[in-house]
């Protein structure tokens, strides 16, 4: 698997970083359960959000009482307030073949990776990643995320079948009302739907982020073409002409509108992040305007 270097992660992180300065996962757009954080959450608590009213009764705190209804009604009432949380982040990772063989793509999917990460990170949430490959997945701790070593986990799963759908979504170990980040190109067959049920199982909330190369869109065939399975590892020699390339320029093109289709049906935000564009400019051309992402 043409994975980038581990040398080379550092600098992308950096870059990475700077990105999460100026554009974010969309987290402030749901309420959160769990652990104390800097997110709004579905219970009540101490932060300076208020949420509604309540008769007072032995043991609540004073401090809550709202004076100025007892002064209007004589009745004891306190504020009530909404909890702050962590939000929590389940982090999707497609590691197959086809996210890696196209060099300006390998470097953009990183990018998202760790833009995903440190956005994540930023907003303190707690993120579990998984690798995903066909019917094989792993859970990476968050812990060695920034380590790198992932990259060594990805490298150990077993070749898969041409273009074999992540049909391990329903085994991973989501959680309750997270916010799952699905990196993935989509090339592989069949109806979005079974993927997109998964992500939104146990009240998750979904997005997709989705790299693509230019010479996946327009390749540049012509004539007799070496042609290579990433996931086999395997190359067929075929003659491509222009009906050849017209057919599969349609079923690309297909594709793609069958997942737009399927995504805007299900509420989940799906962004075609370009390769060889700057990630500022891909991610204000569709992440942003599809709510993919949001500025800070």
């Amino acid at each position: 698997m043409p994975l980038p270097d581990i040398a080379e992660l550092p600098q992308i992180t950096a870059r990475a970083r700077r990105h999460a300065e100026r554009f974010a996962l969309p987290l402030r757009d749901q309420n959160w359960r769990g652990s104390l954080g800097e997110m709004a959450g579905t219970g009540t608590g101490s932060s300076l959000e208020f949420q509604d009213h309540r008769v007072y009764v032995p043991g609540d705190d004073p401090r809550h009482i709202n004076w100025a209804a007892y002064a209007r009604t004589g009745d004891y009432s306190i504020k009530l307030y909404r909890k702050e949380v962590r939000p929590s982040v389940d982090l999707l990772f497609d590691v197959s073949e086809s996210m890696f063989e196209d060099s300006a793509k390998r470097i953009r999917v990183m990018e998202l990776l760790l833009f995903s990460l440190c956005s994540a990170e930023r907003a303190g949430a707690s993120v579990r990643l998984f690798l995903l490959k066909g019917s094989q997945w792993k859970a990476i701790p968050d812990a060695i995320s920034f380590a790198y070593d992932w990259v060594r986990l990805a490298e150990s799963f077993d070749r898969t079948e041409a273009s074999a759908p992540p049909d391990c979504l329903d085994a991973l170990p989501l959680r309750v009302g997270s916010l799952r980040v699905l990196i993935s190109d989509l090339l592989f067959p069949g109806s979005p739907e079974s993927v997109l049920r998964n992500l939104t199982r146990q009240s998750g909330r979904s997005i997709i982020l989705a790299p693509f190369a230019q010479d996946e869109v327009a390749p540049p065939w012509r004539g007799p073409c070496e042609l290579i399975d990433t996931e086999a590892a395997t190359i067929h020699v075929h003659r491509i002409d222009d009906k050849l390339l017209a057919r599969y320029t349609a079923a690309y093109r297909a594709h793609f509108d069958l997942w737009k289709a399927a995504t805007v049906r299900a509420g989940i935000p799906m962004a075609r992040i370009a390769s060889e564009l700057d990630f500022a400019t891909t991610v204000q051309n569709d992440a942003i305007p599809r709510k993919a992402l949001v500025f800070l």
